[in-house]
């Protein structure tokens, strides 16, 4: 199945096959430099309108139409993947069909000595289903929180730490035989999927939770075939018994309560037995069958048919339909302000001077530096707080740091704040920060990232929203000793810290400085 062709031009509703492809388009942007990527975008004819509108998801969709349009492996690559999971949810449903088909095979096997046992077949392939169907209906009565803890909660903690031991295992062994270079590259691939795991989870357990009701739901329907194959073109008996002391009058209007859904279309006689019926189907072991009339024994079958398709497939199509909207609704509550996506609003933003020069015109109008640009810098508006080892500090102007920063932002001064901290307490010196404001880390870029700064970073994170944005910003040695402030380090620096970032797996932690 190729990738459908984007749809309606402004429209910012985000398919899984374009995010998809989205993903695919920003990966294969990575490696290159930002000078290539700008003249890349550049040459993209995006609508002026779009760009002024300040929709970061109608933006990112315009931009990426007219990417496959420029790039077609790009749109191959999406498709790669969107066949990939295709094909895993057939092999899914083809394996829940067989499943479903030999298991109830065993269970309808009959020699002619014995009818089947039909309160084996009824607690198996319908009570159980439809157990399992009302408990997970009662879940989606909490609140998302704990219906996602308890859906997937269990599952994806162990997925995850299955994950991690692999990856920690796989680094590990490869230190042995592996060169400096290859081992980074290893670490960044593991960021990597950390950091798709972080952006992508919601989507990826809904996707996961259809495909395996729809699993479900072939599973049913192969317990259905099995039943009407052997029925149609064989000679079944189906009783039931019980060693307990229950009467057949108990067990007839326990049939009617199940029968309830269907009863109004096929009712007693028909789409389940009647009390003569259920009478003359009980099973008595030192009695055997012969005196039992074949009608009474073949009562049974339309009552388990119904009962298979109405409280096992009826629930799993309902709960297949209700994850396919649950994913609509997670692409839709997808966050276009991770590190990523904001790159590729800096680049898309064409009045940026960003890195193309050191340092803007002093006396620019104050008041177009106080607005944010219509591509979504709105979190700037309630300013940003950057922090810095107090060594740093006493190493550097801090006043000339916080004019560059603001330069660079297109901020007023009075927005930006420039805090230090000691022994790398950095979690501490922004506890008292308001909410929304964003934060930016200051590191002397010839500074190679140790685990202390790892530590530090995650420390951080851990004290602030997930979903905030962390900039890295490095410091470049100054080109002269009349420069207070230099914030364009050289490439090789900017190389090691971008590695950093990328090995950190988090999709909010951005490098200002991109390799220049």
């Amino acid at each position: 199945m190729k990738m459908r062709d984007l749809g309606k031009r402004g429209s910012a509703k985000w398919r899984l096959e374009e995010l998809i492809a989205f993903e695919c388009a920003l990966a294969k942007d990575e490696g290159q430099d930002w000078k290539s990527l700008k003249e890349q975008d550049a040459k993209t004819a995006l609508e002026a309108s779009v760009l002024e509108s300040g929709n970061r998801r109608a933006i990112a969709k315009a931009w990426l139409k007219a990417r496959l349009a420029a790039a077609p492996e790009v749109r191959l690559a999406a498709d790669s993947v969107s066949q990939s999971l295709k094909a895993a949810g057939q092999l899914l449903g083809a394996g829940g069909l067989l499943l479903g088909l030999g298991a109830a095979t065993g269970a309808l096997a009959y020699t002619g000595e014995a009818p089947i046992n039909v309160s084996a077949f009824f607690s198996l392939f319908v009570l159980l289903q439809a157990a399992l169907a009302l408990a997970l209906a009662l879940v989606f009565f909490l609140p998302r929180a704990w219906r996602e803890r308890l859906a997937f909660g269990p599952l994806y903690r162990a997925t995850r730490w299955v994950l991690e031991a692999i990856f920690s295992k796989l680094q590990t062994v490869s230190a042995r035989f592996l060169s400096g270079q290859q081992r980074q590259d290893a670490a960044e691939w593991a960021g990597a999927a950390r950091r798709a795991l972080a952006l992508h989870g919601s989507v990826a357990k809904w996707l996961a939770f259809a495909k395996i009701q729809a699993a479900s739901l072939c599973f049913n329907f192969g317990v259905l075939l099995a039943l009407l194959v052997s029925v149609v073109f064989s000679d079944r008996a189906f009783g039931w018994q019980t060693t307990l002391d229950t009467d057949a009058q108990a067990v007839s209007r326990w049939v009617e309560l199940v029968a309830t859904p269907w009863a109004a279309l096929y009712g007693e006689g028909e789409g389940y037995p009647s009390l003569q019926q259920v009478e003359g189907s009980r099973i008595v072991l030192k009695e055997g069958i012969r005196e039992l009339e074949s009608r009474d024994l073949a009562a049974w079958w339309r009552f388990l048919a119904f009962g298979v398709l109405v409280y096992g497939a009826l629930p799993r199509l309902l709960f297949y339909c209700l994850g396919k909207w649950q994913v609509a609704s997670a692409l839709a509550r997808y966050d276009f302000r991770n590190a990523a996506a904001e790159r590729l609003m800096q680049r898309l933003r064409p009045e940026a001077p960003r890195f193309d020069a050191e340092r803007v015109e002093q006396g620019a109008d104050r008041g177009a530096l106080q607005s944010a640009d219509a591509n979504g810098r709105e979190g700037l508006e309630r300013g940003i707080c950057c922090l810095c080892s107090s060594e740093l500090g006493e190493s550097f102007d801090l006043a000339a740091l916080r004019r560059g920063l603001a330069e660079r932002w297109k901020l007023s001064e009075e927005r930006v704040e420039v805090r230090t901290y000691e022994d790398g307490r950095i979690a501490e010196a922004a506890s008292d920060l308001e909410e929304g404001t964003q934060l930016a880390l200051v590191f002397e870029s010839w500074m190679p990232p140790i685990r202390e700064v790892e530590r530090q970073v995650k420390g951080l994170r851990a004290r602030v929203d997930e979903r905030s944005l962390l900039k890295v910003v490095l410091l470049g040695i100054p080109a002269s000793s009349d420069q207070a402030i230099s914030l364009r380090p050289e490439k090789q620096y900017a190389e090691a810290w971008h590695s950093f970032v990328q090995r950190m797996g988090d999709p909010y932690l951005i490098l200002d400085n991109p390799a220049v």
